[in-house]
């Protein structure tokens, strides 16, 4: 029963993780227990549970007399998570460049053509910006280092809602196009150039803090 329990909770928490990361649940939303509880068919303690792990993920934020509420990105926020995708995502490409097996380099460039395919096939914007994180998050894997990875991995939420922001007022057909000149610099080894394109490819705080959330 305890295991049965536990199920219900992790699948209840990546429910929400994906209402949120998907953009149902819109950042400042307001989050009633209850309501959640009966769309979900599950007892408000297990709902409880759920978005107390998505608290510890930054995801959910519990204000007091309130309640719960989905994250908003401030301009602080804004701030700190562009120059920490320039730290990690630009060195993780120099590093790719450098250390990326020729088998790497073939899955790069069938993920792009796939990035490439979905801009192309006027798929709903959503798959977009999952493709377009399911490639920087490929970048860091190339650099073959573990600490990046994990780090990464430890602000992937926070990522994909900075790169939703990232596409507003943006041609998404030309999202996958804009990307090819890292996997080539990538590829031909250059990690100079890739340190450039990866950095040159993250939209800067200041064209992103009108967008945030107040």
């Amino acid at each position: 029963m305890k295991i049965n329990k536990q199920s219900l909770e992790e699948q209840a928490t990546e429910y929400i993780r994906e209402m949120i990361t998907d953009g149902q649940l819109e950042q400042g939303t307001k989050i009633v227990e209850s309501t959640l509880s009966k769309e979900l068919e599950l007892s408000r303690s297990t709902v409880r549970m759920a978005l107390n792990s998505l608290s510890h993920e930054g995801l959910v934020v519990q204000k007091p007399y309130v309640g719960w509420h989905v994250f908003t990105l401030d301009d602080e926020e804004l701030w700190e998570l562009y120059n920490m995708r320039v730290a990690i995502e630009s060195q993780a490409a120099a590093m790719a460049a450098e250390r990326a097996t020729e088998q790497d380099k073939e899955e790069l460039i069938e993920l792009l053509n796939e990035f490439c395919r979905v801009c192309d096939s006027g798929e709903d914007s959503l798959a977009i910006y999952k493709m377009d994180f399911d490639f920087h998050q490929k970048v860091v894997e190339l650099s073959h280092s573990p600490r990046f990875a994990k780090i990464y991995a430890q602000i992937a939420n926070q990522l994909k809602s900075y790169i939703e922001m990232t596409h507003i007022e943006y041609d998404l057909s030309q999202s996958g196009l804009s990307h090819k000149p890292l996997v080539n610099a990538i590829c031909a080894g250059d990690a100079e150039k890739a340190w450039k394109e990866a950095k040159e490819n993250i939209t800067s705080f200041a064209e992103l803090a009108g967008k945030s959330v107040k």
